[in-house]
């Protein structure tokens, strides 16, 4: 059952770039989001998926985009009322875990 859903939108540095996102309540009652991309710029490092707070003060990874979509486990708990913004950034390979402050599309779930 799908519950919410986003366009993703290019950041300025990203354009061409779009994706979409939804978020699905599966039979054993946990949650995933099912992303897309499409981004005609390839830098080195990969893309991280992201569920931000509407604040963007706190956020939490899900995982690693492999390809041009991906399904990706919602942690237990999180309250998609306040973490409603999903985010995919272009990550660089520095063993640094936090968000890299380049995102290339982002939207909010409705």
């Amino acid at each position: 059952r799908v519950l919410a859903s986003a366009t993703l939108k290019a950041f300025p540095e990203w354009k061409g770039s779009s994706g979409e996102a939804r978020v699905e309540k599966r039979p054993d009652g946990s949650q995933v989001v099912q992303v897309s991309l499409s981004s005609p710029e390839h830098r080195a490092g990969f893309d991280e998926v992201w569920l931000i707070s509407s604040d963007a003060t706190q956020l939490v990874s899900l995982g690693v985009r492999d390809g041009g979509s991906g399904t990706f486990a919602i942690p237990a708990g999180i309250d998609l009322r306040h973490y409603d913004l999903v985010d995919i950034s272009s990550e660089p390979l520095d063993g640094n875990p936090a968000h890299s402050s380049n995102s290339i599309v982002r939207g909010q779930l409705s």
